[in-house]
Protein backbone atom coordinates (compact mmCIF):
# COMPACT_ATOMS: atom_id res chain seq x y z
CA UNK A 1 0.00 0.00 0.00
CA UNK A 2 1.49 3.35 -0.96
CA UNK A 3 0.51 4.84 2.38
CA UNK A 4 1.14 2.40 5.24
CA UNK A 5 -1.00 4.52 7.62
CA UNK A 6 -4.11 3.56 5.63
CA UNK A 7 -3.76 0.13 7.24
CA UNK A 8 -4.39 1.80 10.61
CA UNK A 9 -8.05 2.21 9.61
CA UNK A 10 -8.61 -1.52 9.98
CA UNK A 11 -6.81 -1.69 13.34
CA UNK A 12 -8.69 1.26 14.83
CA UNK A 13 -12.04 -0.02 13.57
CA UNK A 14 -11.41 -3.51 14.91
CA UNK A 15 -10.38 -2.19 18.33
CA UNK A 16 -13.46 0.04 18.42
CA UNK A 17 -15.82 -2.93 17.98
CA UNK A 18 -13.69 -5.46 19.91
CA UNK A 19 -12.28 -3.42 22.83
CA UNK A 20 -10.69 -6.47 24.48
CA UNK A 21 -8.11 -6.60 21.64
CA UNK A 22 -4.62 -5.19 22.19
CA UNK A 23 -4.64 -1.91 20.22
CA UNK A 24 -0.85 -1.57 20.30
CA UNK A 25 -0.29 -5.05 18.83
CA UNK A 26 -2.96 -4.35 16.19
CA UNK A 27 -1.33 -1.06 15.15
CA UNK A 28 2.15 -2.59 15.10
CA UNK A 29 0.86 -5.65 13.24
CA UNK A 30 -0.68 -3.61 10.44
CA UNK A 31 2.50 -1.55 9.99
CA UNK A 32 5.55 -3.70 10.78
CA UNK A 33 5.41 -5.77 7.58
CA UNK A 34 6.12 -2.61 5.59
CA UNK A 35 9.66 -2.65 6.97
CA UNK A 36 10.35 -4.92 3.99
CA UNK A 37 9.51 -2.34 1.27
CA UNK A 38 11.21 0.35 3.36
CA UNK A 39 14.39 -1.78 3.50
CA UNK A 40 14.16 -2.40 -0.27
CA UNK A 41 13.74 1.31 -1.05
CA UNK A 42 16.79 2.22 1.05
CA UNK A 43 19.14 -0.60 0.03
CA UNK A 44 17.77 -1.97 -3.25
CA UNK A 45 18.18 -5.48 -1.78
CA UNK A 46 15.26 -7.89 -2.00
CA UNK A 47 11.79 -7.15 -3.33
CA UNK A 48 9.23 -4.46 -2.67
CA UNK A 49 6.72 -7.11 -1.60
CA UNK A 50 8.67 -10.29 -0.95
CA UNK A 51 8.23 -13.15 1.47
CA UNK A 52 7.41 -10.89 4.42
CA UNK A 53 4.09 -10.15 2.71
CA UNK A 54 3.01 -13.79 3.15
CA UNK A 55 2.05 -16.34 5.78
CA UNK A 56 5.77 -16.82 6.41
CA UNK A 57 6.13 -13.10 7.11
CA UNK A 58 3.28 -13.27 9.60
CA UNK A 59 5.06 -16.12 11.40
CA UNK A 60 8.30 -14.12 11.47
CA UNK A 61 6.70 -10.93 12.81
CA UNK A 62 4.01 -12.03 15.28
CA UNK A 63 6.44 -12.63 18.19
CA UNK A 64 8.28 -9.27 17.74
CA UNK A 65 4.89 -7.56 17.44
CA UNK A 66 3.84 -8.97 20.81
CA UNK A 67 7.20 -8.11 22.40
CA UNK A 68 7.02 -4.51 21.12
CA UNK A 69 3.45 -4.21 22.42
CA UNK A 70 4.46 -5.53 25.85
CA UNK A 71 7.42 -3.11 25.90
CA UNK A 72 5.12 -0.18 25.07
CA UNK A 73 2.73 -1.18 27.87
CA UNK A 74 5.59 -1.28 30.37
CA UNK A 75 7.50 1.78 29.14
CA UNK A 76 4.50 4.11 28.80
CA UNK A 77 2.40 2.53 31.60
CA UNK A 78 -0.49 2.05 29.18
CA UNK A 79 -2.51 -0.22 31.47
CA UNK A 80 -3.96 2.95 33.00
CA UNK A 81 -5.65 3.76 29.68
CA UNK A 82 -5.96 0.50 27.76
CA UNK A 83 -7.11 -3.03 28.55
CA UNK A 84 -4.69 -4.94 30.79
CA UNK A 85 -1.90 -6.60 28.79
CA UNK A 86 -2.52 -10.31 28.24
CA UNK A 87 -0.02 -12.27 26.21
CA UNK A 88 -2.57 -14.41 24.37
CA UNK A 89 -4.71 -11.37 23.44
CA UNK A 90 -1.59 -9.57 22.25
CA UNK A 91 -0.53 -12.57 20.14
CA UNK A 92 -4.01 -12.81 18.62
CA UNK A 93 -4.14 -9.05 17.96
CA UNK A 94 -0.71 -9.10 16.33
CA UNK A 95 -1.64 -12.01 14.07
CA UNK A 96 -4.92 -10.34 13.07
CA UNK A 97 -3.09 -7.08 12.30
CA UNK A 98 -0.40 -8.87 10.27
CA UNK A 99 -2.97 -10.95 8.39
CA UNK A 100 -5.08 -7.90 7.52
CA UNK A 101 -2.01 -6.09 6.15
CA UNK A 102 -1.06 -8.99 3.89
CA UNK A 103 -4.71 -9.51 2.88
CA UNK A 104 -5.27 -5.88 1.82
CA UNK A 105 -1.89 -5.70 0.07
CA UNK A 106 -2.70 -8.99 -1.67
CA UNK A 107 -5.72 -7.31 -3.25
CA UNK A 108 -3.65 -4.30 -4.35
CA UNK A 109 -0.43 -5.84 -5.67
CA UNK A 110 0.02 -8.71 -8.15
CA UNK A 111 3.38 -9.81 -6.70
CA UNK A 112 2.04 -10.81 -3.26
CA UNK A 113 2.59 -14.54 -2.66
CA UNK A 114 -0.07 -14.84 0.04
CA UNK A 115 0.41 -18.50 0.96
CA UNK A 116 4.20 -18.67 0.52
CA UNK A 117 5.96 -21.11 1.37
CA UNK A 118 3.06 -23.46 0.54
CA UNK A 119 2.70 -22.00 -2.95
CA UNK A 120 4.82 -19.55 -4.91
CA UNK A 121 1.85 -18.44 -7.00
CA UNK A 122 1.56 -14.67 -6.85
CA UNK A 123 -1.54 -12.57 -7.25
CA UNK A 124 -4.10 -14.97 -5.75
CA UNK A 125 -6.10 -12.08 -4.28
CA UNK A 126 -5.08 -9.43 -6.78
CA UNK A 127 -7.94 -7.22 -7.95
CA UNK A 128 -10.77 -9.23 -6.39
CA UNK A 129 -12.14 -5.74 -5.73
CA UNK A 130 -10.85 -2.48 -7.26
CA UNK A 131 -7.89 -0.78 -5.57
CA UNK A 132 -9.86 2.42 -5.03
CA UNK A 133 -12.49 0.41 -3.12
CA UNK A 134 -9.81 -0.95 -0.77
CA UNK A 135 -8.57 2.58 -0.06
CA UNK A 136 -12.10 3.84 0.57
CA UNK A 137 -12.93 0.87 2.79
CA UNK A 138 -9.87 1.54 4.96
CA UNK A 139 -10.55 5.29 5.16
CA UNK A 140 -14.19 4.67 6.10
CA UNK A 141 -13.10 2.10 8.69
CA UNK A 142 -10.73 4.68 10.18
CA UNK A 143 -13.41 7.35 10.60
CA UNK A 144 -16.10 4.92 11.81
CA UNK A 145 -13.62 3.42 14.29
CA UNK A 146 -12.64 6.86 15.61
CA UNK A 147 -16.33 7.82 15.92
CA UNK A 148 -17.10 4.64 17.89
CA UNK A 149 -14.11 5.19 20.21
CA UNK A 150 -15.08 8.83 20.83
CA UNK A 151 -18.69 7.80 21.51
CA UNK A 152 -17.55 5.06 23.91
CA UNK A 153 -15.29 7.51 25.76
CA UNK A 154 -18.09 10.10 25.96
CA UNK A 155 -20.57 7.52 27.30
CA UNK A 156 -18.02 6.42 29.91
CA UNK A 157 -17.63 10.02 31.07
CA UNK A 158 -21.41 10.46 31.27
CA UNK A 159 -21.77 7.23 33.24
CA UNK A 160 -19.00 8.27 35.62
CA UNK A 161 -20.72 11.63 36.23
CA UNK A 162 -24.03 9.88 36.88
CA UNK A 163 -22.32 7.53 39.35
CA UNK A 164 -20.88 10.49 41.24
CA UNK A 165 -24.28 12.15 41.54
CA UNK A 166 -26.25 8.93 42.17
CA UNK A 167 -24.20 6.21 43.96
CA UNK A 168 -27.05 3.66 43.71
CA UNK A 169 -26.20 3.26 40.01
CA UNK A 170 -23.07 1.34 41.01
CA UNK A 171 -25.15 -1.76 41.75
CA UNK A 172 -26.31 -2.24 38.14
CA UNK A 173 -23.11 -1.10 36.48
CA UNK A 174 -22.56 -1.89 32.81
CA UNK A 175 -19.00 -1.77 31.47
CA UNK A 176 -18.81 0.07 28.17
Amino acid sequence: MPATPLHFGFAIFLFSILPFMDPIALLIGVAIIDLEPFFYMITGIGQLHGIMHSILGMLVFFIPTTFISWSCYKLFKLERYLPKFKIYISLLSGIVGLFSHVFFDGILYPEIMFVYPFSKQAGMLYNIIPSSAVYWILVIMLFVGIAILVLRYYLKLLWKKREETNPTLLEGRINI
